[in-house]
């Protein structure tokens, strides 16, 4: 897109915001960093960096924001935009028509046109003003001093972030996005490290920067994952390292792990210590010391012997099988499944591998027992598993009958389920299906007929809930139609709209009509109005020969509901949209 003509590009309700960002002047330090690169900081609730490329031609080749936003292009970008352009026209309109445009240098050219000894006099003056300055620098060139304490630098500029964004010991959610793109500027120095192949200096870094940041996500609103996010990067860039690692500073990082991970902080507050864990595996194999891990995943399995859900134990378990089949100790690896087998996550392993190399018959005896230990525990997700799990196995044996159990059982047993459904359609006949179907609907309907009303259960509504998803599936829209028309709740009926309004308007004008008044009389509160509103337009839309009759009921409405303004704004809105959009 052009710069020029950038608005036709994006979409209006990011473009108005981005606009007032501009206007409001919430666009700083922008500059011209290199030919054609701009940047800027944009600021608000939260402050972010933006970066836009703009051609020789003025056109727009490439933009980024430090924001959250999930879509192409945010508000903070359209702002930089408006700036560069407005920029621009001053710079062309201050110049002489006939005079050579004169630029700012860029940063590059700037430091090319600065000496050595200006630069170091520069440094040692801004140094004495700037300690944020200076410690990064003596960061960045940490190689340079031998003597120099990275552990202590690292932990230092931490806890003063973190002092910064911290109100009453806590960090809240604003703060929490600030100090994250703190914490990153420092993995970026372990970055730097890495890529000059300075291993231990990028090992150090990480390690310090880990164990003081864990601790954050315990006072820190978390809700946008942004300090997960930066403990995640730490975790992940020791990985990158310790791949690269000789073997004593291996046995050095393996150390920390095993002691950071004595502590449950990082198990209780995600997937840390799991990821952790794996780094501390891989090491110990690396390092030949199998047995070390052993007794770290024993000692961790005996710590999470209470665990209700026995994820935390099944991981330990999982792995030191891993470990020990990775390490050429296979019967240890099988003893250790075997002797596990109660943890659901340790039986899906052998009964996947059963299944696997075709021994059909060993996985469903383990699933049974599986099942039946879920059951005694009254675990029916578990249960559910290990059914599906049932069905697959039915599937490669081609076991029709049985497909037929698990299909049905999924399909109506819990919740309609379309998927299975279908499966268990297509394993018969169309004329067997008919047959099959009629009598399922016809047992649904004996079921409901059994069924005591109450004054939170209606009959009607239960059948519906039960058969009207069959009724979808076969197209039996009049038999639809009638269960429909025997319900009294306008959203319960709202439902099916889509499947009966094409076939049956008339029928469903009837039905809404009534509804409708109920509906504008109970409404009592601006997003009950919205919604209301909502509605009836979707019926004016879909339904054409029921428009005359709700336009009269909207102006009786008017008149009848006259002293409720918020419903009378809403119900002015939506008059003027049906009068904008033609009748």
């Amino acid at each position: 897109m052009e710069l020029a003509s950038f608005e036709k590009h994006i979409n209006s309700t990011i473009l108005q915001r981005g606009k007032v960002y501009f206007q409001k002047g919430h666009v700083e330090s922008l500059e011209e960093t290199e030919d054609g690169v701009w940047s800027a900081a944009v600021t608000g609730s939260d402050d972010y960096f933006v970066e836009i490329g703009i051609s020789k031609k003025g056109f727009v080749n490439n933009y980024e924001c430090d924001c959250p936003f999930d879509s192409d292009l945010c508000k903070h970008v359209v702002a930089v935009l408006y700036a560069i352009r407005d920029e621009k026209t001053i710079v062309l309109e201050a110049a002489p028509k006939n005079a050579k445009k004169k630029t700012k240098l860029s940063f590059q050219k700037l430091l090319d046109n600065i000496s050595t000894d200006e630069l170091k006099a520069f440094i040692v003056q801004y140094s004495k003003k700037n300690k944020s300055f200076k410690s990064d620098f003596e960061l960045f060139f940490a190689e340079k001093d031998e003597n120099f304490d990275i552990e202590k630098q690292i932990k230092d500029q931490i806890r003063k972030a973190i002092k910064t964004y911290s109100k009453h010991e806590f960090i809240d959610y604003g703060s929490s996005g600030k100090l994250a793109r703190e914490l990153q500027k420092i993995l970026m120095q372990g970055q730097y490290y890495l890529s000059k192949n300075n291993i231990l200096n990028g090992s150090l870094l990480c390690m310090a920067y880990i164990q003081e940041v864990m601790p954050v996500i315990t006072y820190a609103d978390d809700s946008n994952g942004s300090i997960g996010d930066a403990i995640d990067g730490g975790i992940s860039l020791l990985t990158d390292i310790a791949v690269q690692s000789p073997v004593d500073l291996k046995q050095k990082i393996a150390t920390y792990l095993n002691k950071e991970l004595q502590q449950d902080l990082y198990f209780d507050y995600g997937n840390f210590g799991y990821d952790m864990t794996d780094l501390y595996a891989q090491l110990c194999l690396d390092l030949s010391k199998i047995d070390d891990f052993m007794n770290f995943a024993d000692a961790a399995i005996y710590k999470a012997r209470l665990d209700h859900y026995d994820y935390r134990s099944s991981f330990f378990i999982q792995i030191k099988a891993s470990i020990l089949q990775n390490g050429n100790r296979i019967e240890e690896a099988q003893q250790l499944m075997e002797q596990q087998i109660h943890l659901p996550k340790v039986r899906k392993i052998q009964v996947e591998k059963a299944i696997e190399n075709g021994r059909f018959e060993e996985a469903k005896e383990l699933l049974a027992e599986g099942i039946r230990l879920a059951e005694e525990a009254q675990h029916p997700g578990i249960i559910r598993d290990w059914e599906e799990i049932l069905l697959h196995i039915a599937v490669l044996e081609n076991d029709i009958q049985m497909v037929r159990f698990f299909t049905e059982k999924f399909a109506i047993g819990y919740s309609f389920n379309s998927h299975y459904y279908n499966q268990w359609k297509n394993t018969y006949t169309p004329k067997e299906w008919k047959s099959i179907i009629n009598n399922k609907i016809n047992s649904i309907r004996a079921k409901a007929t059994g069924e005591k009303s109450s004054y939170w259960k209606n009959q009607d509504y239960w059948l519906l809930n039960e058969i009207g998803p069959i009724y979808i599936e076969e197209n039996m829209f009049d038999k639809l139609l009638a269960i429909v028309q025997r319900q009294t709740d306008l959203e319960t009926i709202l439902n099916y709209h889509d499947h009966l309004y094409k076939l049956y308007p008339s029928q469903l004008m009837n039905l809404y009509s009534p509804l409708l008044d109920q509906q504008a009389e109970s409404a009592n509160k601006r997003s009950a109005y919205q919604r209301f509103m909502d509605i009836v337009f979707a019926i004016f839309k879909d339904i054409p020969s029921g428009r005359e009759t709700l336009l009269a009921q909207m102006l009786h409405w008017k008149m009848i509901y006259r002293h409720r303004p918020a419903m009378m704004e809403e119900l002015t809105n939506i008059m003027d949209k049906i009068n904008v959009q033609g009748r």
